[in-house]
């Protein structure tokens, strides 16, 4: 035979196995999903918040003075509380409240760039347990519900006439677990 017909041959028997040639190929496919202890702070902030924001306290518009203490609570929810989720491997965690940026390390203090009025954070609305700065206050997390934080903020009466203007301030809020 020629070196033509050997390739004719061998390429005709490549081709009657071809035909009959199956082959299955199975594999496996590895899902994952891994969950971390770690809490969930939400509040019922309205549109227009900022969106890494817990809330924020609005003492509301007031003359240049007043006689008694200016009340708030976090968005005026009537709450005024955070909501904290954590998931069962979060046994407790602690929150807390720093000076603020006009804060004098043991007062806090809203500024309007030049003059400042003092004011206090509470757990309670009554004013009995204070947020003193940089204190933890220990929550406990007995299941998977949310857990409210509260935060009222009071400013002292003020009898001594201020100057116009949008007197503000910034808090840092830590969760620890």
């Amino acid at each position: 035979m020629t070196s033509k017909h050997w390739l004719l041959v061998a390429a005709g028997g490549l081709l009657l196995l071809a035909e009959d040639a199956q082959a299955v190929v199975s594999g496996q496919i590895h899902a994952r999903l891994t969950l971390i202890a770690g809490c969930e702070v939400t509040n019922a902030t309205s549109p227009g918040s900022p969106a890494d924001g817990f809330g924020s306290l609005d003492f509301g518009r007031q003359g240049p003075t007043w006689d008694a203490p200016l009340k708030a609570s976090i968005d005026q929810q009537g709450s005024g509380r955070l909501n904290v989720a954590c998931n069962p491997s979060v046994t407790g965690f602690t929150v807390t409240i720093d000076g603020g940026a006009h804060g004098d390390g043991n007062t806090r203090r809203l500024s309007n760039g030049r003059q400042t009025i003092p004011y206090q954070l509470f757990l309670d609305a009554s004013g009995h347990q204070s947020y003193s700065i940089g204190q933890q206050h220990n929550f406990a997390v007995t299941s998977g519900a949310q857990i409210p934080i509260p935060v009222f903020g009071s400013v002292v009466a003020n009898t001594r006439a201020l100057p116009a203007g949008v007197y503000t301030d910034t808090l840092t809020v830590t969760l620890d677990w």
